[in-house]
């Protein structure tokens, strides 16, 4: 190990183990019954956020207790603006207290432009927190870097669930639901966007998508060019679909990569294990986007369009679009012949039938998360035994099980949920992702403090289902 694990992530890693917080960070508590001239212990809480916000410096917390917050107003319901001295190891943080889900009812707003919660600041860690109804967009980062939002929902607001924008840089949002988002004419709400004038850098990771009347993930750029974001762990669903089940006029793509009003500008793209299907659109969807597009062991199923769409050429000089182990399974697919292809399901090297997958029933993917945020183990577009496309793909840096890489989402033998901590993907937590760490190979990866809670996890409790 390099000498960087030990003079940096350890001691970082102890002080979250045995000292969750120096000694100068605060804790604040809001509950539906409390009230703003308390003093905001657990026992005189807070009657709202805004007020916790108020007081709160760098390090500080927020802890919200269960039950509906109900607001009213046109303009945004909740914003988290910066801190000074706030750093990556030194967040705010808006949390629901001890597993409590505190929901945030937007419904009974009105105006066209108002959002639920807004993160205008830097180095937020929101977790635990549902957001409902908003008039604009659920969850906007207006201009905010370096948040993280964890285990999640946005729903039923009257644009996107969560958005980026304003300059957004090197967020996470990970383990995030987003669903049931409409707006007036269908053709703006969708489950998560990066787009318009989003920065570079952001991170999604294990959040779901499905039933937004746009599309589920939206990569459209104005004026922004140039910019970089990864999906991992992705799910898009039913986008272009209502609540109650319906077809509507919106877009209707899985994971729309890019786009513009030009035509010209260029969204760097990387997604990792991702998996589309039964969209009204497209899967997998270029949408003229100039930039690199980078895909790895995605899976597309029963999309209304094409499953995988890369047609549009030229890209932008020094770009570059990568198809590498993916699978679709009904439909069809459109890639230009400038696109590097790899051991993909549809080469002449294979044959699929219903007969590779264990199920092609995607029910369960609707499925409540688990305790810790993860998503919902689901057999559905898992390789079954004797498939060739197990161990028949092509190495790309992903841990795989078996001979070689299998094809598409769900390696064959491997953890049936994967964690974000897991960097070697041996379904365990544990010293030697703290290494390639330390040798900087976690990419965007949560912030050590969630590092070290999975591993505490993983390692206290067999049971925890990050041993398997």
């Amino acid at each position: 190990m390099k000498r960087a694990f030990w003079q940096g992530v350890l001691p970082r890693m102890l002080c979250v183990l045995f000292a969750a917080c120096p000694a100068y960070c605060s804790e604040y508590f809001v509950a539906t019954d409390g009230n703003d001239s308390n003093v905001g212990d657990i026992n005189h809480p807070f009657k709202t956020i805004a007020k916790g916000v108020s007081i709160v410096v760098a390090g500080d917390t927020i802890y919200v207790r269960g039950g509906t917050y109900a607001y009213t107003g046109t303009s945004t319901a909740i914003t988290l603006p910066s801190k000074t001295g706030s750093s990556e190891t030194n967040r705010c943080s808006l949390i629901g207290y001890n597993g409590e889900r505190a929901m945030l009812d937007f419904t009974a707003m009105t105006g066209t432009a108002a959002d639920g919660l807004k993160i205008n600041g830097s180095y937020w860690y929101v977790k635990g927190i549902d957001c409902k109804g908003a008039p604009h967009n659920g969850i906007k980062i207006s201009g905010g870097s370096y948040n993280i939002i964890e285990f999640c929902s946005s729903f039923e607001n009257r644009n996107t669930g969560i958005q980026l924008g304003g300059g957004a840089a090197y967020n996470q949002i990970i383990n995030c639901d987003s669903y049931y988002n409409c707006d007036v004419g269908y053709g703006n709400a969708d489950g998560f966007s990066p787009k318009l004038d989003v920065g570079t850098g952001n991170y999604f990771y294990g959040c779901r998508s499905w039933q937004n009347s746009d599309d589920a993930y939206d990569g459209y750029l104005r004026p922004s060019d140039d910019v970089n974001t990864t999906y991992e762990h992705c799910w898009a669903f039913k986008a272009g679909y209502l609540k109650d089940g319906t077809v509507c006029s919106g877009n209707g793509n899985g994971f729309k990569m890019g786009g513009s009003d030009t035509k010209l500008l260029r969204h760097n793209v990387v997604l990792k294990n991702c998996l589309a299907f039964q969209n009204k659109a497209k899967g997998f969807d270029q949408n003229s986007n100039k930039g690199s597009m980078t895909l790895y062991n995605c899976t597309a199923f029963s999309n209304g369009g094409n499953n995988f769409s890369i047609a549009t050429s030229p890209l932008a000089t020094g770009k570059t679009a990568t198809v590498t182990n993916g699978v679709y399974f009904t439909g069809s697919n459109s890639l230009g012949t400038f696109v590097v292809q790899k051991t993909n399901s549809w080469l002449s090297l294979f044959t699929v039938t219903s007969a590779d997958f264990v199920n092609t029933d995607p029910s369960a993917a609707y499925g409540a998360r688990k305790a810790d945020g993860s998503l919902p183990d689901i057999n559905f577009m898992h390789l079954a035994a004797g498939s060739d496309l197990i161990d028949g793909g092509t190495y790309v840096g992903l841990w795989y099980h078996g001979s070689a890489p299998d094809l598409g989402y769900f390696e064959y033998g491997g953890c049936t949920t994967p964690f974000a901590s897991d960097l070697n993907g041996d379904c365990e937590v544990d010293f030697l992702d703290y290494a390639l760490l330390a040798d900087g190979g976690a990419g965007d990866l949560r912030d050590i403090a969630q590092f070290a809670i999975e591993w505490l996890t993983c390692n206290r409790d067999p049971s925890s289902e990050c041993w398997q």
